[in-house]
């Protein structure tokens, strides 16, 4: 039991509460993670504050003008009825058609139909609640997202093998990842690959994507049955030429017969809707045909309908109205190139520290964060910053300090990393 979970009895003890709490109650809590600390930022942080994965302009949120107009117009039953437990069907099938838009690989291949989930994080949840028993394990990179050991290993009690993500070369370390896959007893491994990244930013190059399929294919050929998760939270914020722009799940939905993707994405930011909480999860796997999909459809359905009954109707009716408004992809891009043009900012003011040995920059080309491994403790220098500077930051593991630089105006950039650079040496020098 965690450090935290024990500390939560221990003040619950003797009250009936702790009688009544489930084994997986007794071990859940709340971390002091992303959102706590970011939490902790928005008391401190007066200056400026680069936390939560979240675009903002001026302190308020990039959002879509044929979303934002939306909000009037409708009429009740748009608006004011459940939703089918599996999610709007207009909405559902004109996902898929985006999705197969942003996946050219995707043509002709057999998928299910997504299914709305509240939120991408209920779409993993669901994933783990379907395929994952007690003392399974379930592989992923050293740097994720936090919400992953609630889920995968307090939640659903599965075992949480991380492999290093960057090799020596600071690309993808397929070594290592070759190695987990073979590790794992028996004939059966799971496994969740998160790109772009949170917390590095960091996306395979066109190569690196072609070496993981071709490895899982690999794998599956000689009799392994693999789970795949696709976590495509960042998915369409690419910015280097020669990074893979397609999901992985567009090769693996065909790959293999014992390879089964599972693709979870979401309106959350690829449309700027953080709030909305709509979310989709899709099947695919080769040789699956229809008949599988809809047993898939009920099942995944038995999940929802037992977590959140169904997903919220307004959020789900506005996202089609904007999906299908004539100004939706000039929107986007407008929103795309916000992004861009920070991300390169961020690039610029780096190298002017290249020598600098406090903060070292892990690779990144994608998304909304980037990712310094730090000479002393991630933590102390993220207090600092709070304290000091009124800046708020996200510490890891320790040794990494994360920064969303999708939550800071471009003019203010420079100011942030020149501060973080001061403030590191200021602790460290």
């Amino acid at each position: 039991m965690h450090s935290i979970a024990k500390e939560l009895m221990e003040k619950l003890e003797g009250s009936v509460a702790a009688d009544l709490l489930s084994d997986f109650g007794k071990r859940v809590y709340f971390p002091k993670g992303i959102v706590a600390q970011a939490a902790e930022a928005k008391k401190k942080a007066k200056r400026l504050s680069a936390t939560v994965g979240m675009a903002t302009q001026d302190g308020v949120p990039l959002y879509l003008k044929s979303i934002y107009s939306d909000f009037t117009g409708n009429q009740p039953g748009e608006i004011f009825p459940y939703a089918p437990t599996p999610g709007d069907l207009n909405l559902r099938k004109r996902w898929k058609k985006e999705m197969n838009r942003k996946n050219p690989d995707l043509e002709g291949k057999s998928t299910s139909v997504p299914l709305v989930t509240s939120g991408l994080t209920h779409g993993i949840f669901i994933a783990a609640d379907l395929f994952l028993d007690k003392g399974d394990t379930i592989i992923m990179p050293d740097m994720f997202w936090g919400n992953y050991r609630l889920i995968f290993e307090e939640r659903r009690e599965a075992n949480m093998v991380e492999f290093p993500f960057f090799d020596e070369r600071d690309g993808i370390n397929l070594d290592a990842l070759e190695q987990a896959i073979e590790a794992v007893p028996g004939e059966k491994a799971a496994l969740i690959l998160n790109f772009p990244n949170n917390p590095t930013g960091y996306s395979p190059t066109n190569e690196e994507a072609d070496a993981i399929v071709k490895l899982l294919k690999t794998s599956a050929e000689k009799g392994k049955k693999l789970l795949v998760i696709t976590d495509d939270a960042y998915f369409g914020l690419f910015y280097e030429k020669g990074t893979c722009t397609q999901s992985l799940f567009a090769q693996l939905a065909d790959a293999h017969e014992n390879i089964l993707a599972v693709k979870v994405d979401g309106a959350t930011k690829e449309e700027l809707v953080w709030g909305f909480r709509v979310g989709f999860i899709t099947y695919a796997a080769k040789g699956l045909t229809e008949t599988h999909y809809e047993a898939l459809t009920q099942k995944t359905m038995g999940a929802i309908r037992s977590s959140v009954s169904n997903c919220s109707r307004p959020a789900q009716t506005l996202l089609l109205k904007a999906l299908d408004s004539g100004t939706y992809q000039e929107e986007k891009k407008a929103a795309s190139e916000i992004l861009q043009k920070r991300y390169e900012k961020v690039k610029e003011v780096l190298a002017k520290y290249s020598d600098n040995k406090n903060l070292v920059p892990l690779p990144f080309n994608s998304g909304y964060f980037m990712t310094f491994t730090c000479r002393g403790s991630a933590e102390d220098l993220r207090l600092y910053l709070l304290n000091t500077y009124e800046i708020g930051t996200i510490s890891i593991k320790g040794e990494y300090l994360r920064i969303a630089f999708s939550s800071v105006n471009i003019e203010q950039l420079e100011e942030l990393y020149e501060v973080l650079y001061k403030a590191a040496g200021e602790l460290w020098d």
